[in-house]
């Protein structure tokens, strides 16, 4: 870096803006404030003090002025230029990403003509990378001094590569192929592409993820990431962390509208954010406001009288950014008490007039009302009770989120963000009401260090208060109580590239767990506990080493990637487990995992094949027992569970004319329980060496666009093996079962009728499967969405 930006005194004898803004107005009125009138009388016994007083006092304070207005002007430089395709043309609405020192500082879409601008930049190194559907480019490297334009066209290739910033799987986001995380991005492009309604349509064929939903729209939906609990995933929405107390969430809500991409992190990320991130991240990233103002409208109808309307609009003026989308959703269902409505609404704002100064807001909301039929497919033990025609599960989960950047000199910049998120649970049956309120507050602040062009180097303290109330949580009256926990956090992650092929990331992060006391229950099952606290410490290392960079080859074999990560992951005890137990010593179930792999790119870029191998280890994994292994006769609740689950991804992406992109995947998985700590027995009714429920031995996915002139054509589906199962009506109780395999294949158009103004169709399970992806809960035969699509300016 350019010595010159670094000192004040150099910007002070060179840069005459500085100057000009002190003279002569501002540099008066220093000269008026320190200097001393004798006739007030207060003044007079410093006016005995040594005479070079007002001179080194004149001195003083306009070093200050100076040094303010100096560190707000330095931040002159701009870059800007055009991004083009192959054959020169320009690209427009290409997202172009600027970086600095592996780290992400500012990204924008290009306007209409393919332009780009990155303004109050300091003096430094950049890199420069664009991306569009079907094309990236390569990153491009750029030296800018103290004030002046740099002018860099970035030319984007075809490929299957996505040189994308992923902003959840390292903080400060990072560029894609430098992590050594197993990451996978679901942009808009694709969304639009399958005509998805929901972000549980596209994690359906990402590898390792496996989506279990019992029944149709609205039936409670969970993930599994590499073989983990549904309850080992960190939901976030624009960051904001929105699981349960305990883990737990709810994919069904969730729709596409307003949503620029998904990012899927799978390997453990406690090292970044504490709890719940044992196996993986899901972060579902909204739209930023853009230039032109634009405005969209979407509306569908499907069977079932399914019913879809959505709106949004956006806009950047002046350095504000805003966005704003709504929808709902409506479907009768396929049998009585089956209807489902949901209501999504997204906000975001974003201020910045520099790269300097940066704040952002975010609001997600949701309501939404499902009717809950209960099983009525699959009935090993004959006791199908009927359709329930009372039961309704109504929910109302709300986010909030307000960060703000500083950069406060060129090599350094300080964030904080809070946020805010609630998730309200109403369940209304013939036997009585129930609820569940969870709140989640965070507030942190981190340091960004730029060591060098090479290193980087982040570290802050975290807040985290999280509580729920349940029906089922009570106290000796039988009366519902507030369950809260806090934890304190210090954290830490060094990004650093020895050589121009190696990245490595390293992390760790100590989480102090504190929950507070417990009254005793009505049953004389839990006796008073009191407040406990447990430090747990979580590591991370993963890394990326370019073997082979066949970048500039136009050869059959190009650049070969190898990845790599180990760490760690937690998740503390939710209500049930800690409100059911008699141990005041219960711990947070743990993960330690590891994974390597290999990617290797043909054709310039334009075939992309990935394989890597994984293995989790759970351990101190909480169970509730009639009583402890020797005396089965008294109530207890410990960590003596442990369960593994290893296997191996792979990934395939073609891209090989601009109207064709392909895309699929395959995920070996063998998952094991083990026996109980201290014993040769699993928990009731498992036994050692079965598979986990709910996670298949085999799964893929696809998916594959055609595009020429107008017309779109889209076809994608998901297949899964046979699974273990619990019996649907009665639980683990009711023993475990197999569950037959399926294969789910989707397919759909759109045709763009004029500028702007777009109509499509999808049909759904057009293979017309009667399968069950839940045991006891059959999903939705044939079926079909058509709609039209309205977006002004046109794309």
């Amino acid at each position: 870096m350019n010595s010159r930006a670094e000192s004040p005194k150099n910007q002070i004898k060179t840069d005459r803006t500085t100057l000009h803004i002190l003279h002569p107005t501002v540099w008066k009125a220093v000269v008026a404030a320190v200097s001393l009138p004798a006739s007030r009388p207060r003044w007079r016994g410093l006016l005995a003090l040594r005479p070079s007083f007002q001179a080194n006092a004149k001195a003083a304070v306009a070093a200050v002025f100076i040094a303010y207005f100096a560190a707000g002007c330095a931040a002159a430089a701009t870059i800007r230029g055009t991004v083009l395709d192959p054959s020169g043309r320009p690209v427009p609405q290409a997202r172009v990403s600027l970086l600095r020192s592996l780290a992400a500082l500012e990204e924008h879409r290009a306007d209409s003509r393919g332009q780009y601008e990155f303004t109050g930049l300091s003096a430094g190194n950049y890199r420069l990378v664009a991306n569009a559907p079907g094309f990236s480019s390569s990153p491009a490297d750029v030296q800018i001094a103290e004030i002046g334009t740099e002018s860099i066209d970035l030319h984007m290739q075809l490929s299957a590569v996505t040189q994308q910033v992923v902003v959840s799987a390292a903080l400060g986001g990072a560029l894609a192929p430098q992590l050594g995380s197993s990451v996978s991005v679901i942009n808009h492009q694709e969304i639009i592409d399958r005509g998805a309604q929901s972000v549980l349509e596209i994690l359906r064929g990402v590898p390792g993820v496996e989506v279990d939903q019992t029944g149709r729209r609205g039936g409670v939906a969970g993930v599994f990431i590499r073989g983990g609990n549904s309850n080992y995933n960190l939901v976030m929405i624009d960051g904001i962390q929105v699981n349960q107390f305990g883990g737990d969430f709810d994919f069904a809500p969730l729709t596409v509208d307003g949503v620029e991409r998904v990012e899927v992190i799978r390997d453990p990320e406690s090292a970044l954010y504490g709890s719940n991130a044992v196996t993986g991240v899901i972060n579902v990233v909204s739209r930023r406001g853009e230039r032109p103002a634009n405005f969209s409208l979407r509306e569908e109808l499907g069977s079932f009288n399914t019913w879809r309307i959505a709106a949004g609009a956006g806009g950047q003026a002046h350095g504000l950014g805003w966005t704003v989308d709504v929808n709902r959703l409506y479907s009768r269902g396929v049998v009585p008490n089956d209807q489902y409505r949901d209501q999504n609404g997204i906000v975001s704002l974003d201020y910045a007039r520099s790269a300097r100064r940066h704040a952002s807001f975010h609001f997600f909301g949701n309501a939404n009302d499902a009717g809950a039929p209960g099983p009525f497919g699959s009935d090993p033990l004959h006791v199908f009770p009927g359709i329930d025609r009372v039961a309704r599960d109504k929910q109302n989960l709300f986010a909030y989120e307000g960060s703000y950047t500083e950069q406060i000199i060129p090599r350094f910049r300080q964030v904080v963000r809070g946020s805010i998120s609630t998730n309200d649970v109403f369940f209304h049956t013939a036997f009585g009401d129930s609820f569940s309120h969870n709140l989640r507050g965070v507030l942190n602040t981190r340091s960004e260090v730029t060591i060098s062009n090479n290193d980087y180097f982040v570290a802050g303290v975290e807040y985290n208060r999280d509580q729920t109330k349940n029906t089922f949580i009570a106290d000796g009256g039988n009366t519902p109580f507030l369950l809260p926990r806090t934890s304190y956090a210090y954290f830490a992650e060094n990004r650093w590239s020895p050589a121009n092929r190696w990245f490595l990331t390293t992390g760790i992060r100590a989480d102090d767990i504190r929950t507070h006391a417990l009254p005793a229950d009505a049953f004389g099952l839990r006796p008073l506990l009191p407040a406990g606290s447990v430090v747990k410490v979580d590591p991370r290392v993963s890394a990326a080493y370019l073997a082979r960079d066949g970048s500039a080859s136009s050869g059959v074999w190009g650049t070969t990637r190898l990845h790599g990560s180990f760490g760690t992951g937690i998740r503390a005890p939710s209500g049930f487990e800690l409100a059911f137990t008699n141990n005041p010593h219960l711990k947070p179930e743990e993960s330690i995992s590891f994974d390597a792999g290999v990617e290797q790119r043909f054709l310039a870029d334009r075939v992309v094949i990935d394989a890597t191998y994984f293995y989790n280890r759970f351990k101190d994994q909480i169970v509730v027992l009639g009583g402890s292994l020797s005396h089965l006769s008294s109530f207890a609740s410990d960590n003596l569970a442990n369960s593994r689950a290893q296997g191996v991804e792979t990934s395939l992406r073609i891209r090989p004319t601009r109207s064709v992109e392909v895309a699929a995947e395959y995920t070996r998985l063998n998952t094991a329980i083990l026996a109980l700590d201290g014993s040769r027995l699993a928990p009731t009714p498992f036994q050692v060496g079965q598979p986990l429920v709910r996670r298949p031995r085999n799964s893929a996915g696809w998916n594959a666009t055609w595009k020429r002139g107008r017309l779109m054509l889209n076809l994608n589906g998901y297949a899964r093996g046979p699974v273990l199962d619990v019996e649907p009506n009665l639980g683990l109780s009711g023993g475990l079962f197999r569950n037959k395999g399926y294969v789910l294949a989707n397919s759909g158009f759109a045709y763009r009728a004029m500028e702007g103004f777009e109509i499509y169709g999808r049909l759904n399970n057009f293979l017309n499967q009667k399968y069950e992806e839940s045991f006891g809960f059959p999903a939705l035969h044939l079926n079909f969405l058509a709609g039209i699509r309205y977006n002004f300016p046109g794309e």
